[in-house]
């Protein structure tokens, strides 16, 4: 069984196995692991199979399929028809879909089969793997580590190799930090790129569709099935000759641990090497308020946006969700639309600075992914909440809107990968794909 996009089409192709095949070896995968691992809310069996055989019977038609048989995943906040969406909450255990999310038809049209629906953190509120509902999703790197968040179960599926991509959804983080908590790759691309329609927003100005999986190819076939963007196949018999680093001179190296700062140094080495320029870039203005302006604008629309249901049931939504709406109605009108005016500047800012650069680089987190049972960290001058410090390098690019792509560095501490993010201008998706691509195979 092939454990790539590229290697499983191959297989159809010389007919070493069919998507039936396929799709019942990751259904008894999943059967096996997940029991522990909680990766999956909803686990699509009768649905998957008919999938398959579909597939399967389209056999002379395989080429207009470009994701033939591939198995994929999708949070839970994502609609699939006559299945719940239950947004990683009892309250919505019920709450069947009556259609599928615009991202589900697109890619089961490609071909793709979906197993089943990823656990979450409830209502996406939360950047850490604790569900009290559904499980809490463990690392399989190190189930002593967080598997990060809220996007949790769709990073886990695909590390543990219970799906080959899946689709989450990024406010803060949310597909980034798991993916680098877990090994593997995620991308939110620019804002507005991949539409949202079927999809439970945490923050209808922030969020953004993200893909998940396990190296730079699949999660390009993946975006090209969702954007209609051919992104090219990459030569790298010239390496990055052609490609200008940024390195930020603030911000995103004030509060890194030493084993990140290392990973750094490895990294930036790494792509020398491979024939980067360097360039040092000011971000300045992203100062110790990005943060907040980002929780402004987030907790503000998650608060309106759960006023009605919040109203019915007030007592089955957890504690961490009461203080966050608390929160959300204490803000004033203006320091929302005054959060809304700075994002504003903040994106024309970037905008240039990235036009100085081809691709800017920072740590996707500070940390390591924390232990479990951490709630606090010091950053060196204080004690921090973890949820902050964990989305301190990823919020801002919510805020601008730009893409993001966190892949592992190929340094491992404890078990569990360091991640390290690229940062690219709108649309210029595929200078992440062809940046991540020969590093990728430059640390094979």
């Amino acid at each position: 069984m092939g454990s790539s996009i590229e290697e499983l089409l191959e297989g159809y192709k010389r007919r070493t196995y069919s998507p039936i095949e396929i799709t019942n070896n990751y259904l008894k995968r999943i059967k096996e692991m997940d029991t522990t691992l909680h990766s999956y809310i909803t686990l699509m069996e009768e649905r998957a199979l008919e999938q398959a055989e579909k597939v399967e019977a389209t056999w002379k038609n395989r080429e207009k399929m470009n994701l033939y048989g591939i198995p994929t995943s999708f949070k839970d906040a994502i609609d699939i028809a006559g299945f719940p969406t239950t947004n990683g909450s009892k309250i919505d255990k019920n709450n069947i879909a009556k259609s599928n999310a615009e991202v589900v038809n697109v890619l089961e049209v490609s071909g793709c089969i979906t197993l089943g629906k990823n656990n979450m953190s409830e209502y996406a509120a939360d950047v850490t793997s604790k569900n009290e509902h559904f499980g809490n999703v463990l690392n399989p790197l190190n189930k002593n580590r967080t598997a990060g968040g809220s996007s949790s179960g769709s990073a886990v599926s695909v590390a543990a190799e219970l799906s080959i991509g899946s689709i989450g959804t990024d406010t803060s983080g949310s597909v980034r930090v798991p993916a680098a908590c877990c090994g593997v790759v995620g991308v939110k691309p620019t804002t507005g790129l991949i539409g949202m329609k079927g999809v439970m927003p945490l923050s209808w100005t922030l969020d953004h569709i993200g893909v998940i999986a396990n190296n730079i190819d699949d999660t390009k076939y993946l975006m090209e099935a969702l954007t209609g963007t051919k992104y090219g196949k990459f030569d790298d018999k010239n390496g990055l000759n052609d490609v200008k680093i940024g390195l930020p001179n603030v911000y995103f190296n004030e509060f890194n641990d030493n084993t990140t700062n290392l990973m750094m140094e490895m990294v930036i080495n790494h792509l020398v090497k491979l024939g980067a320029q360097l360039k040092n870039v000011d971000v300045s203005f992203l100062n110790n308020d990005s943060l907040k302006l980002s929780r402004t604008i987030g907790t503000s629309e998650i608060t309106v946006g759960h006023n009605e249901k919040y109203t019915l049931h007030k007592q089955s939504y957890n504690e961490g969700l009461v203080q966050t709406f608390k929160k959300g109605n204490n803000i004033l009108a203006f320091e929302y639309l005054n959060a809304l005016k700075i994002r504003e500047e903040w994106k024309f800012k970037m905008d240039s600075l990235l036009k100085e650069v081809d691709i800017m680089i920072t740590p996707t987190m500070p940390i390591l992914p924390p232990y479990i049972h951490e709630e606090q960290v010091f950053n060196g001058k204080e004690y921090e909440a973890i949820g902050d410090y964990m989305v301190r390098n990823t919020s801002p690019f919510n805020f601008t809107g730009h893409p993001a792509l966190t892949m592992p560095s190929g340094m491992k501490e404890d078990g569990v990968s360091l991640g390290f993010q690229m940062i690219t201008s709108y649309y210029r998706e595929d200078l992440l794909f062809k940046t991540g691509k020969i590093y990728e195979q430059f640390i094979k």
